[in-house]
Order: C-alpha cells, then structure tokens, then sequence
C-alpha cells in the first residue's frame, strides 16, 4: 500500500496498525496489577544540595533502672545507643519514540497510547521497587546452606548473602559496617539453629548478583557435619512466619496454606515490639488472590464466620478487616513468577534476584509472600524533579501522567512526563518518558528492647501456593 513507503524502519507489530484493512479505531485496557505497595511510604521530600546519600539516625533507650542507689554513690553515666540506616537518591526512568507518520496513518492514535501505556510502566516500576525494599528488608539474614559442610571448613556455601553482609552492633557502632573481623556477625546454623559461628567475610558467585548465592567467609573452623539446605540465621534477622511452623522455607509443603491464625500471630509480634498501627487504626496486610482464598478454607475463619452467607465478606470473597488488620488484595504479592531472574540454588530450589530469597524451595513448592505491616515501615525520600528546568528553557514539554486504566486511577505521583520535540532531520520521531528520583529506605530499630532483629516494623508470612 501508498502508505508503506512513510513506515521504513519501524517495528512490525507498529507496523500492523497501520490502516490496512477495517479495524476498531480503539485500544483496549489490557489486565494490570493493584498497586499498593507505594501507599505504605511515608514521603518525604529530599533536600536540595545535600548529596545522594542521606542517613537517619535513631537514638535507642535506657535500660530502666530497679535498684536503688548505693547510699553515698553517684549514679554512673550512661552512653545513649545509636543507630543509622540510609537512604541512596536514584533515578528511574523509561522511554518510548513515536513514528508520527505512522501515528497518523494508524486507526488510532498511536503517541496517546503510548504515553499511556508509558505511565502503566512507570506506576507499576515505582510500585515494585517499594515491594521489592520492604521484602528485602523483612527477609534478609535467612538463607540455607547450598552445599554440606565438614567440621574443617572455614566457609559456607549459602543461597543468599542478603543480611549477611554489614552489621550494626548496639553500642559498639552507629552506620552499618561491612563485616570483618572486626565487625564479625554472629550466625546460627544447623536444623534447630544449635552451631554458632563469626561471619568474617563474604564473596558473590556473581558480581553482578552481589546480594545472591555465595560464600560466607568465617573466623574459624565450623566444627561440625551441617546438611546442605540447613538453616543459615543471623542474630539480627527479622521475624519470619511460616505456615506449618518450618524453620526454612524447604519446611513449608504443599498443605501449608495461609491460615488467620499466622496473621494474628504477626501482629502479635508487631504489639509486642510497640509498633503501632498505620493512622487508619489498623495494621495493613497485603495479599495474593490465592492467599485470600486460602483463608476461606482455613477452619477457624470459617468456624468465625458460621451461619453469616449474606455477610459483607463472603458477599465480596474477600477478606477485608477482622482481628485489627486491614487487608489488601495485591496481586503484586511476590512469588516465582514476578520477582525478577531465578537462579538454582538447590535441585529444584531457586532464589528471585528482586526478592534475594528463594521463591521456590527443594520440593518445588511455589512459595507465597504476605507482608503484615505497621506505622512507618517504609519512607519515600524523593527528590523534586521540577528543579531540574534551567533558564536555557526546554526542547519539548514537561507535564505529570493522568492514567486511567479499566477505570482504576493509576498512582503516578512525583513521576515526571517529558516530551521531547522531534530531533531528526524530518522532525518526525517524538520520544515521550518518564522519569523520577527517589528512594525507599527501611528504617532499622535494632536498638528497641524488644528483641535483636534489625528490622521490626513488619512481618512476613511465608506460606504454599498451592
């Protein structure tokens, strides 16, 4: 056809929607996530002229003081524990160019559509990052031995080195230091967690996966036969909650579905550690749609909701708000198949690169994620991107994203659209992106008196698929 002769050049599912025979002259909404992830940050603006590198510092509490004074003594001075945690300013961003020749000849309005389809990605690429540092967060220091040990060696083969490679020690230093043997990490092996060794060092298999599989570096010998797939836990991991009660995630099989009472379980631990609910009044827990319907065959949510068929939760099938948690369905809730590149680490086992914790185990059990989450979990510290715009002006336009997908508003916040005008020779390609920079740091409370784990403000619930 006349109109092929303005297209040279351009892919060919482009070029398919050039007007060749009689089409809809519409697109249609394609299936998409529920973002909430992001909703969790608390934002905050980062300030101008201040580096990429920000750390917040916490001071920790006294021990409260029972005894009485000696007659006579003075009381002895105190030293107020500290600890930091950090925040590295990023940029992200995404591009799209537009052929306008074909954009015009096309049965609908090709440059629209992809500034759309543009805010769909960048909505959706800001959503899983915040997922991502959360769940990173929340499960580092708990990995697995990928091959057995001898009481000789003086190293482990592990699944991840996430939680492995820095530590905070109370009193002893403020930033996070990478271990050494002067900053060793104290880390428990075996089934029941009953050897104990220094972590000394530690070294990728690949530099480009640093916080992946690897080898952890120890002050001395192990001292002991250690199976391959056993526990390898810091002093200072979080909290993990598995269904069945399995102290790796090789212990969760297929009849270890999510149950309500592995919910009320996190938010004990959550009260416990004085974390409070999210300003709404409840904790939030996020979901997969599988996950919800395992809670309606798990028996005590049924024996709760006994005789109710019209009540508000089975009219819905969802689980909404009971026992002072707030659910969400989020079908962003990670697992195998969107967590990033999997890497063996085991048989059957492997570990996700966005997660840096295996989502699939030894018996190639699909391992779901819930993340129950209380005040102050996660920061946004973004930076204003309109500072950007200098007096020498702009080769195009900058806006905001307006994105409406199956009538569902898309969180866009903070995130830049830029139009950039044609630089060709013709003047006939327009490149349309996004961009935004930010940062979602975890705030660390490893000086609370509730416990030792580092990170405290959220629980995660490790459970089957099915």
């Amino acid at each position: 056809m006349a109109g092929s002769n303005l297209v040279l050049g351009i892919p060919p599912a482009v070029l398919d929607l050039n007007q060749k025979g009689l089409i809809e002259r519409a697109f249609h909404d394609g299936l998409f996530p529920n973002l909430a992830y992001r909703a969790e940050a608390l934002a905050e603006e980062w300030p101008a002229n201040t580096g990429t590198e920000m750390f917040m510092s916490r001071p920790g509490l006294l021990t409260p003081i029972v005894q009485p004074l000696t007659p006579g003594a003075d009381p002895s001075p105190q030293a107020v524990p500290f600890e930091q945690w950090s925040a590295q300013l990023q940029q992200f961003s995404g591009a799209v160019d537009t052929h306008i020749p074909t954009s015009t000849t096309a049965s609908a309005n090709l440059f629209l559509r992809n500034i759309h389809q543009l805010g769909l990605q960048a909505g959706q690429s800001i959503n899983r990052i915040a997922r991502d540092q959360l769940f990173q967060k929340y499960l580092e220091g708990q990995t697995v031995l990928t091959a057995a040990t001898q009481t000789t060696d003086t190293q482990l083969s592990v699944a991840s080195l996430s939680g492995f490679v820095e530590v905070i020690v109370p009193g002893t230093n403020v930033k996070p230091q990478p271990v050494s043997s002067a900053n060793p990490l104290t880390v428990k092996l075996g089934a029941t967690g009953s050897v104990t060794v220094s972590v000394v060092g530690f070294q990728p298999n690949d530099p480009q996966v640093p916080l992946g599989p690897g080898i952890l570096l120890l002050s001395g010998q192990v001292g002991s036969v250690i199976a391959t797939r056993s526990l390898v836990k810091s002093i200072y991991a979080p909290r993990i909650i598995r269904s069945g009660g399995g102290a790796t995630v090789d212990g969760i099989t297929s009849s270890n579905t999510v149950a309500l009472q592995d919910v009320i379980n996190a938010v004990a631990q959550l009260r416990r550690a004085n974390v409070q609910p999210h300003p709404d009044g409840f904790y939030h827990a996020h979901i997969s749609p599988v996950a919800n319907s395992q809670f309606f065959a798990d028996p005590v949510f049924q024996r709760l909701n006994q005789s109710l068929p019209e009540h508000v939760i089975y009219k819905e099938g969802f689980i909404g708000t009971i026992s002072g948690v707030m659910f969400f369905m989020n079908n962003e809730a990670p697992e195998s198949t969107n967590s990033g590149t999997l890497i063996a680490t085991g048989n059957n086992a492997k570990f996700a690169s966005e997660l840096l914790a295996d989502a699939v185990n030894e018996s190639s059990i699909n391992i779901g994620r819930i993340i129950v989450t209380g005040r102050g979990s996660v920061y946004e510290k973004y930076l204003n991107e309109d500072a950007f715009v200098t007096e020498a002006g702009l080769n195009g336009k900058v806006g905001e994203f307006d994105v409406v997908n199956n009538n569902v508003a898309i969180l866009t916040e903070r995130i830049r659209l830029v139009l950039r005008a044609p630089l060709d020779r013709l003047q006939q390609v327009v490149s349309a992106a996004w961009s935004i920079s930010t940062s979602f740091p975890v705030p660390s409370d490893i000086t609370a008196p509730s416990g030792q784990e580092r990170y405290k403000r959220a629980i995660v619930i490790e459970h089957a698929l099915g």
